[in-house]
């Protein structure tokens, strides 16, 4: 069973992917998507000049975009979203051969992330093994390993509105990708093995409780996944929340406007963005 690692790097980011490969190894590629904004940045580092890695340089920024060149690109049998920023060993990546080799009929599989030594567990994760017909916790992008041939038959990629990247829509990208893959039949189950080490902290969790760009995730994201169900659920949400909004000093009437403007923004472009 051959394993694709679908590395997502910008600009000078793509001198950290030395440190994310490990030696080189039968059955496993790393397919590096790399955007740039600056030509500068349009290199490949000496330590990427492997046969078995592939660097792809796209112009640009957007994570979801380049997760999106790298799944095209992907020809193995299994692939594992990465970022450039991340750890491996080879127990990890033989974690998740086996996990596909051993059930036959998985499409996409959900694994955790391990943190380093002294920090706290990067989020609670279930304590078993769980068939998921719909999302019990947020997912993020490295904890996903996917079987190509059943992303690509049903021809599902990840929403670029949403993601790193996007003056407003910075997340929500992984938890729409894997119910997309829901509502297509796929079979996802979580397996409560590390497959990559982290750092605890990450993008979104440095972002206030109430900031603007928190905000329009949740009022897009909704409209994403429920429709014009979301502009009552918006008005709904406010009025629910309005003590907490209060004590941390947001206005209620700028939280409904946030998330309902991000909502229509969605509703309003489905029809174009949409590649499903």
């Amino acid at each position: 069973m051959k394993l694709d690692i679908l590395i997502s790097t910008i600009d000078e980011g793509i001198t950290n992917v030395e440190n994310v490969i490990l030696p080189k190894r039968k059955g496993v590629t790393y397919i590096v998507s790399h955007q740039y904004r600056d030509a500068k940045y349009k290199n490949i580092p000496k330590a990427l000049t492997r046969d078995d890695v592939i660097v792809s340089h796209i112009p640009g920024q957007g994570v979801t975009k380049s997760r999106n060149h790298a799944i095209q690109l992907a020809s193995g049998d299994i692939a594992l979203f990465s970022d450039d920023d991340v750890t491996y060993t080879p127990e990890y990546f033989d974690t998740v051969i086996k996990t596909f080799q051993s059930n036959k009929d998985l499409d996409v599989a959900l694994f955790k992330i391990k943190t380093p030594a002294g920090f706290p567990e990067y989020k609670k994760y279930p304590t078993e093994i769980e068939k998921l017909n719909k999302l019990p916790f947020s997912v993020g992008t490295i904890e996903i390993a996917i079987k190509i041939n059943s992303i690509k038959d049903k021809y599902i990629l990840f929403d670029e509105r949403f993601g790193a990247g996007q003056p407003l829509l910075i997340g929500s990208d992984e938890s729409i990708f894997v119910l997309d893959c829901l509502r297509k039949d796929l079979n996802v189950w979580f397996f409560p093995d590390y497959v990559v080490e982290h750092p605890y902290e990450s993008s979104v969790k440095k972002y206030k409780k109430f900031d603007k760009r928190l905000v329009s995730v949740t009022g897009a994201y909704d409209a994403r996944i429920n429709g014009i169900k979301a502009i009552p659920k918006a008005i709904g949400g406010t009025l629910k929340i309005i003590p907490d909004l209060i004590k941390n000093k947001k206005s209620p009437l700028c939280y409904l406007r946030e998330r309902l403007s991000a909502s229509l923004y969605i509703l309003r472009t489905n029809k174009n963005n949409l590649k499903f």
